[in-house]
């Protein structure tokens, strides 16, 4: 099986704001969220931590920067494969510069996996840049 993503559709998608909540929702379509979620958000202007509630349940967030020199795409999967052998083709339709990710009921970190996430680009860039080897007197 292949994963592509759509060329056309990376021209120009549209800016949003991105949520990650620790939630499984059912549903595939718009979601009046400006309404219903966002409005419940507080912001604790000391330490840049967030509250807020889902479905009755408190969520502990902060805001993360996507890594410089690269776009947070949010995919949608027009056509679903009948198997999983099958490719899967994707479209952009939004794309993002930060999100906001929810840990439920517990207090965000830099342990957490989707902060250790983000610097995974500049530990790739440091494994993957030739080394220089310089040779001292005595060294063959």
């Amino acid at each position: 099986m292949s994963i592509h993503v759509n060329k056309n559709s990376l021209l120009e998608p549209e800016e949003c704001e991105c949520h990650l909540i620790p939630a499984t929702i059912e549903h595939d379509s718009s979601a009046n969220v400006a309404q219903f979620f966002t409005t419940t958000i507080e912001k604790n202007e000391t330490n840049s931590e967030m509250t807020a509630t889902f479905r009755g349940r408190q969520l502990q967030g902060q805001s993360v920067q996507v890594p410089e020199g690269y776009t947070g795409l949010v995919l949608k999967e027009p056509n679903k494969p009948f198997t999983e052998d099958e490719d899967r083709t994707f479209r952009a339709t939004h794309q993002f510069k930060n999100f906001t990710y929810w840990n439920l009921e517990t207090a965000t970190c830099a342990n957490d996996a989707i902060v250790k996430s983000m610097v995974w680009p500049q530990i790739a860039q440091a494994i993957h840049e030739p080394v220089e080897i310089k040779k001292t007197n005595g060294s063959s």
